[in-house]
């Protein structure tokens, strides 16, 4: 009775959920990821700031309400439709702050020109692959002594 009882657990198949969004960023409010929240939350209230500041300043004009309010929509339009950009526009599958990032180093990074004739360079070319070459064989050699085929 006992051996019939090992057959059927040995014999019965376990199965596991496997996951398959482990590249997907977790989502905290409204379907907004950690990072679009953080980018609308501070786009929202540099906009916020800037609208009271606009405010202030036309009222201190002596300018109608209407008015004050027209100039610092118009002011922060851009800075609004800038947040949303941020939040979320994906180029790529790449946020835009990285894209700008990624702008920012190419555009600011040191840049060197090296001049160097056709003979060196065909020298150097001839060295680089006798280098390479013994390496690999090198390579080989190690992994044929740990057991690699």
């Amino acid at each position: 009775m006992t051996s019939t009882h090992t057959t059927e657990v040995s014999t019965r198949r376990q199965s596991y959920t496997v996951p398959t969004h482990m590249n997907e960023p977790d989502k905290l409010l409204f379907g907004l990821t950690a990072r679009q929240l953080l980018v609308l939350i501070t786009g929202a209230s540099v906009t916020y700031a800037i609208w009271l500041q606009v405010l202030t300043w036309t009222m201190a004009w002596e300018r109608g309400l209407l008015w004050s309010r027209g100039l610092a929509l118009l002011v922060v339009l851009p800075l609004i439709l800038v947040t949303l950009a941020f939040t979320f526009l994906q180029i790529a599958d790449r946020s835009l702050e990285l894209w700008v990032v990624i702008w920012m180093r190419a555009r600011f990074a040191p840049v060197t020109y090296v001049w160097r004739s056709a003979e060196w360079d065909e020298a150097e070319q001839r060295r680089l692959r006798t280098q390479n070459s013994a390496h690999t064989r090198e390579g080989q050699r190690e992994h044929e002594q740990e057991g690699w085929s």
